[in-house]
């Protein structure tokens, strides 16, 4: 049976500064959404895996200040690597990201001492 966690990330950007970065305890799950709650000025915020073999961007956010909520999905692959498209269409079909390890908020293009907050709601098993 699978539960539904949810997980907080915040950054604060330190006096002097316009970038900050912070990590996540490790997660085993697929994450469902992500939930972020800028400060009042602008900044970009990313969100990805670390600790993997190859670490995934999860989410790449240009500049903005207004808190969303966004549903990130990845493209699903055959064995082959090639993109799996639905029978008969051009579609592609995406799922939600599989994370094993920690995940890295990192904040640019910020203002000197405001925090971001992520929130991940995660499907474990």
């Amino acid at each position: 049976m699978s539960k539904i966690t949810k997980y907080k990330i915040s950054a604060t950007i330190a006096a002097g500064a316009t970038t900050a970065s912070a990590y996540s305890v490790p997660i085993r799950g697929r994450v469902i959404a992500v939930g972020v709650d800028y400060p009042t000025h602008t900044c970009t915020v990313d969100l990805d895996t670390d600790g993997e073999a190859s670490d995934q961007k999860i989410l790449d956010l240009a500049a903005a200040n207004t808190d969303a909520t966004y549903y990130p999905r990845t493209p699903v692959c055959t064995y082959t690597g090639a993109e799996t498209v639905l029978s008969y269409t051009a579609l592609k079909v995406y799922e939600p990201f599989a994370v094993y390890g920690r995940v890295k908020l990192s904040l640019a293009s910020g203002t000197a001492t405001e925090t971001v907050s992520v929130y991940l709601m995660v499907e474990e098993n």
